[in-house]
């Protein structure tokens, strides 16, 4: 009577595996969905402030626990820390720094940095996820050849995964192990898993207004004369008021 319950069962077990959401995969499909992996990127907005839209598709999202999210940013990009804190929860992610932001400093003074985003999976759609990211250009330096636009690139993001607990043939994937902060506290490391998508994104490009060094002389010329009028007709002024006050 038990005999034929106990291979049922056992039958269930070997061809099924299940993720902690309670979603049934073949255990012959352990890490396919790797496969199917798309990240793409979309520039919003205009003029120096921005926003960064990256979108990673994938199926059988449920195998996977964390997901992180590695930028290297051109030393003409910065991210405000203020204004991410002040999103609060109208963001569904966290984002750690490697450095401090300088909100102030031209770009051809400043470096690039490197920002980890930790999305939060349990408030993202099971197949695609969307991370807007507010980003900021920094001024140029002024042009001696008339270049009026500075051509920035921005390139997608690394992948990383962690703890793809179903996964059994991961070494027929391309894939690095990453060593980078578990969480965005940064108070402890873990091993991620680089996942790298067949088809790379193309990075996008982002324009920022250059100032024309040749007018910085006939500028700089114009504004003294202005103040300069401008000064000797308040002097007048005030000197003739003082006059007719004393007489």
């Amino acid at each position: 009577m038990y005999l034929p319950l106990f291979l049922t069962l056992a039958c269930l077990s070997t061809c099924h595996s299940f993720n902690e959401h309670g979603k049934v995969y073949n255990a012959s499909d352990d890490c396919n969905f790797l496969q199917h992996i798309k990240v793409s990127m979309e520039l919003k907005k205009t003029g120096f402030h921005r926003e960064l839209v990256t979108t990673i598709r994938f199926n059988n999202s449920g195998l996977l626990s964390k997901i992180l999210l590695l930028y290297s940013w051109p030393k003409d990009i910065y991210v405000d820390p203020f204004q991410l804190a002040s999103l609060g929860d109208q963001r569904n992610w966290e984002m750690l720094l490697d450095s401090t932001i300088d909100l102030e400093t031209p770009a051809h003074k400043s470096s690039g940095f490197v920002t980890y985003l930790f999305p939060h999976l349990e408030q993202l759609p099971s197949a695609q996820v969307n991370l807007t990211i507010p980003i900021h250009g920094r001024y140029q330096k002024p042009s001696h050849h008339g270049n009026a636009l500075n051509s920035v690139d921005i390139h997608p993001p690394s992948l990383l995964l962690w703890a793809i607990e179903t996964c059994n043939n991961l070494s027929s994937f391309t894939t690095t192990v990453v060593v980078a902060p578990c969480t965005a506290n940064n108070s402890s490391t873990c091993q991620w898993i680089e996942v790298h998508p067949q088809q790379q994104p193309d990075p996008v490009t982002l324009e920022l207004p250059v100032g024309d060094a040749s007018l910085v002389i006939p500028v700089c010329g114009g504004t003294l004369l202005v103040t300069i009028i401008c000064t000797v007709s308040l002097s007048k002024s005030a000197w003739a008021r003082t006059y007719e006050i004393i007489i």
